[in-house]
């Protein structure tokens, strides 16, 4: 792979830190008896709620048929429920459930064990990291949008 100017290398670091990120998480959560599947997805509704659809798209940067087949099966699951948006009487806001909550309560220390086991592996101050995620993030969702 050539590294040149621009460095496309960097996309390909994101996608395999994303990919270990998956990793860790989702042993730390096994490990709690939390089920993994949907668990991002409802910590994205929990830290926006009440958000539409539309708002966890952008945020997300999944696509909107994906957004409604994970609404779909976190409503069959019980874990989010729809409201009427009163912004707008066509669409509605999401919202955890109380099984979605106590899913989110169980699954919140698992996510904390696997950040205690990676903080030490940083060879600078999560902060700056996350500074720098987001910026990215940002910029990533940006660029999307060119296409």
């Amino acid at each position: 792979m050539r590294q040149d100017a621009g460095n496309p290398a960097l996309l390909q670091e994101l996608y395999t830190a994303g990919s270990l990120v998956n990793l860790l998480v989702s042993a730390e959560l096994a490990k709690a008896r939390v089920p993994a599947h949907d668990f991002s997805f409802l910590g994205w509704i929990a830290q926006l709620e009440p958000v539409t659809p539309g708002r966890l798209a952008a945020e997300t940067g999944l696509p909107p048929t994906t957004i409604r087949d994970y609404i779909r099966r976190c409503g069959a699951r019980g874990t989010v429920r729809k409201q009427p948006n009163p912004a707008d009487g066509r669409s509605y806001q999401l919202v955890l459930s109380a099984s979605g909550r106590r899913l989110m309560d169980r699954g919140w220390p698992a996510v904390q064990k696997a950040f205690l086991r990676l903080e030490p592996e940083l060879e600078r101050p999560a902060a700056e990291y996350l500074e720098a995620v987001r910026a990215l993030r940002a910029a990533l969702r940006r660029a999307s949008a060119l296409t």
